[in-house]
């Protein structure tokens, strides 16, 4: 009640900036402030966000031209094949007849339900303008343009945007059967967290609109699909005043989307209702595993709790408040929460979630790789909270994780076609049983994750680099350039790197003027002899590569770290170039010994990538198969498989007792040959075999 009033009184105090106003305030114009919800200033003549309790600040993915060996290609091809296949997917579905109909367009036939089906089309644009900031195209521009025209003529008068919940029950083109409580313009924002779910999916929706065309409105710096998202807000607004109590209970991803609608628009209103919502709404969804801790305001939450991707979903906005707004308390619990996830239940790859039932956490330790949940969402929004906990307290060990859901669970999600997904990520099964994304068969569908997962590759730039008043942060070593504002100059950085393959990264200088900057260039966690910012996984051997920086051809005396990055603070100019060498030898992991899912066996990294053992490179039983301990582990690149990967090889036992010939590939890329076995964790122990039996893991 007490921060109720708090905000209700900041609300009434501060005036806001109404729709029409923010339309004045874009590219540029800096806004009045107040003591607690922060203003905008302009920098540079670029609108930009004062987080004015944040260590960093953002690098705009727009700011960022991405050219490498790696990550363009999977760009090129989610703008070229991903974005147009899932919007077929969506004709297909009726997901976009359904607007029609609602715009008026469709007289005929009758509207198709499903959960949220608005987020799906959301998160394909949003990664449709990802990929326009990379390269034009003016096919998918018009796609766009078509869109957000019809979302335009379907949106209510009052602002509304919903197609699950637009027309009345009762209209000749509704649906004649349909779930309780999930279809109907009746449902508007109604159903509580004891009538969950009825209602569902209108604040979640809601977010990835907002989202959606902030980042559009970024690329092309038009205003017709943020005007939608706007006008939605707005309503958003009058149901859910912050004066008032909240009882609708939905997803917490409007926080999300309402801080990023308040960053490019000014309107300080929108930071106001995220906070609201993040505080006061209900975010817990039943069943509850976790003694209603999920229940609880963020603020109070100690242990993580919940619906994996709700969960991470619900952190990453209370993080982005935290910048803004300074929220001690949120801070403390964060700080909490974060533990509670990666000192005890992450799996090695970075995958969150499972094995407990309704795709929720399970408790302390218990981290079984047969039955893990790992949706791709919730590894994606694990990435994105931890990229901004990085931004909140300048410590690269939040990179670290970044990083390692970029090139594993977050990346395994897609094949590498570009055209058929996981739900689920599995660390270890075997050939029965496969039926479907959740079980460890990559398939052509639309729904959460094939939405959410080209958006991820297309928008990589957004993680990669952060600043701060008098510094340039390199968090991913990711080849292409970035223009980066400083308060007295613009910096233009270009990174030639063939990284995750090699650890040799060259960094090029160019500025207006000759002056002095920091550069922070992250010294991943792998190459300081830990795999996890916890203790939850160790290398074995914990000693940390030989690292070396050079500057214009000079080595420098570089082993000091501050947070985890090497600080060059130096006078610099335009030429000047940085060397970074990061050896990348192969590493063998092992688990904490209360994991006892993976006692008696080993996993491998090398840099970046975890790695797996595939069946179909195999003539025997890989769930079987025994790595000795002083096996010896070469490393070769193939250029000819899974459009070029490093693999690692060796012998090894199989079914124990039998000299066998290994090769592991990177866990990202499994399952793009078919259906067999997979593991992550190879068995170390013979007596593993005995005890649990061949194959079991």
């Amino acid at each position: 009640m007490r921060r109720l009033l708090l905000v209700s009184f900041l609300f009434a105090v501060s005036g806001s900036l109404d729709s029409s106003t923010a339309g004045d305030s874009l590219r540029g114009k800096a806004l009045t402030s107040d003591s607690y919800y922060p203003s905008q200033v302009s920098v540079r003549g670029y609108l930009t966000t004062k987080a004015s309790f944040s260590s960093l600040n953002e690098v705009l993915f727009n700011k960022v031209r991405i050219d490498d060996l790696f990550w363009a290609p999977r760009i090129k091809r989610t703008q070229d094949v991903t974005i147009p296949d899932v919007l077929r997917i969506a004709e297909e579905q009726g997901k976009i007849d359904n607007l029609r109909i609602i715009a008026g367009h469709k007289n005929t036939g009758r509207i198709r339900v499903y959960n949220s089906p608005d987020s799906d089309i959301w998160k394909i644009m949003e990664a449709a303008s990802y990929t326009l900031a990379w390269r034009d195209d003016p096919d998918l521009s018009q796609k766009l343009d078509d869109l957000i025209s019809l979302y335009a003529e379907a949106q209510a008068e009052d602002g509304y945007i919903n197609q699950m919940y637009m027309l009345p029950v009762d209209h000749p083109q509704s649906p004649e059967k349909y779930r309780k409580g999930r279809y109907g313009r009746e449902l508007q924002f109604e159903g509580t967290i004891d009538e969950w779910a009825k209602g569902i999916g209108q604040l979640y929706s809601a977010g990835h609109l907002f989202e959606a065309a902030a980042a559009h409105y970024r690329v092309t710096g038009k205003r017709n699909f943020l005007q939608i998202a706007i006008r939605m807000a707005d309503r958003i607004y009058r149901e859910f005043p912050p004066s008032e109590p909240i009882n609708y209970a939905d997803h917490p991803q409007a926080g999300i989307g309402l801080i990023k609608l308040y960053e490019v628009t000014g309107d300080r209103k929108y930071l106001r209702l995220a906070d609201h919502i993040v505080h006061h709404g209900h975010h817990g969804r039943p069943p509850d595993l976790g003694d209603r801790e999920s229940f609880k305001p963020i603020e109070q939450q100690r242990k993580a709790w919940g619906h994996a991707v709700r969960i991470n979903y619900l952190y990453s906005a209370a993080t982005d408040l935290c910048r803004y707004l300074d929220q001690a308390n949120t801070r403390t619990a964060l700080e909490s929460l974060w533990h509670s996830i990666v000192d005890r239940r992450i799996y090695v790859t970075g995958g969150i979630g499972g094995p407990a039932h309704a795709e929720q956490l399970a408790d302390d330790y218990i981290l079984d790789n047969r039955s893990c949940y790992c949706e791709c969402c919730s590894n994606i929004a694990h990435g994105q909270w931890n990229h901004r906990l990085n931004l909140l307290h300048g410590d690269a060990a939040y990179a670290d994780v970044v990083e390692i859901e970029a090139y594993n669970a977050g990346l395994a999600g897609i094949s590498l076609k570009g055209t058929e997904y996981f739900y689920a990520n599995k660390l270890a099964v075997g050939k029965q049983g496969r039926s479907g994304p959740h079980s460890g068969v990559r398939k052509r569908y639309l729904f959460c994750c094939p939405a959410k997962l080209p958006g991820f590759v297309a928008g990589i730039g957004r993680w990669i680099y952060a600043k701060d008043a008098r510094s340039i942060y390199v968090n991913l070593y990711v080849g292409g350039s970035a223009t980066i504002d400083l308060p007295d100059r613009s910096v233009k950085l270009t990174q030639e790197t063939l990284y995750p393959w090699q650890g040799r990264v060259n960094i090029t200088m160019e500025s207006e003027r000759p002056g002095s900057f920091d550069l922070c260039l992250r010294i991943p966690g792998w190459a300081q002899g830990r795999p996890f910012p916890s203790d939850l996984y160790r290398f074995d051997a914990a000693s940390p590569v030989d690292w070396i920086v050079k500057i214009n051809g000079d080595p420098m005396d570089m082993t000091d770290l501050d947070k985890g990055y090497v600080r060059i603070s130096r006078p610099w100019t335009s030429g000047d170039r940085v060397e970074l060498r990061l050896p990348m030898p192969a590493r063998r992991i092992y688990a904490g010994e209360k994991v006892k899912h993976d006692r008696g066996r080993v996993a491998l990294m090398r840099g970046p990538i975890v790695y797996c053992l595939e069946g179909v490179d195999h003539d025997f039983s890989v769930l079987s198969m025994v790595l000795p301990k002083k096996a010896k582990i070469d490393i070769e690149h193939r250029e000819d498989l899974l459009d070029g990967v490093t693999v690692l090889k060796g012998k090894g036992l199989a079914d124990g007792d039998r000299p066998a010939d290994f090769v592991a590939v990177p866990y990202y890329a499994w399952q793009n040959r078919g259906i067999d076995e997979m593991t992550v964790w190879i068995v170390e122990d013979p007596s593993v075999l005995s005890s649990d039996g061949p194959g079991s893991i």
